[in-house]
């Protein structure tokens, strides 16, 4: 009766731990390649890049706190315990990154400017500008049409009664 193959384990991802088989060597020692798992393997050729790992997946995790932890802090700061007011006027603050040598103060701008300025940069858009100049164009072959029609009824007219007469 011939002895079945042995069945080689699924490599683990990078940065989880398996428990290590009983028969797994140390560190001096070498098993065959062909027996070890990917993380056993990297244990005993490359053993620093497993607590590499870790300890980037433990920073990763520390910033992602820390972020989260930044979020709530201002969530709490921004949300305001009076209500805003519709007639309050806004004023715009420079961002404290930029890298801008003039450094514009706290400047209020109201309801009628801020409207003014959005339907600005609107019309300045490329899409915009494309849809109206495409409107003049439909409102120009349009009158141009009437304008045909006008000219062959006239003619049409004319010829009439120079028949008639």
């Amino acid at each position: 009766m011939p002895e079945p193959e042995p069945v080689l384990p699924e490599p683990a991802p990078e940065g989880l731990e398996t428990p290590a088989p009983p028969e797994a060597c140390s560190e001096g020692q070498q098993a065959p390649a062909s027996s070890l798992t990917l993380q056993e393997a990297l244990e005993v050729r490359n053993p620093r890049f497993i607590s590499r790992s870790q300890e980037r997946l433990k920073k990763l995790e520390h910033m992602a706190q820390q972020r989260r932890a930044q979020r709530k802090e201002t969530a709490g700061q921004t949300q305001a315990p009076l209500p805003v007011r519709a007639g309050k006027r806004q004023f715009t603050v420079p961002h404290p990154l930029s890298d801008n040598l003039f450094k514009p103060k706290e400047r209020y701008i109201s309801e009628k400017e801020m409207h003014m300025r959005s339907r600005r940069i609107y019309n300045n858009l490329p899409e915009v500008k494309k849809k109206k100049e495409e409107q003049k164009k439909r409102v120009i072959l349009q009158s141009n049409r009437l304008r045909a029609e006008v000219f062959k009824k006239q003619l049409l007219d004319q010829l009439l009664q120079r028949n008639a007469v």
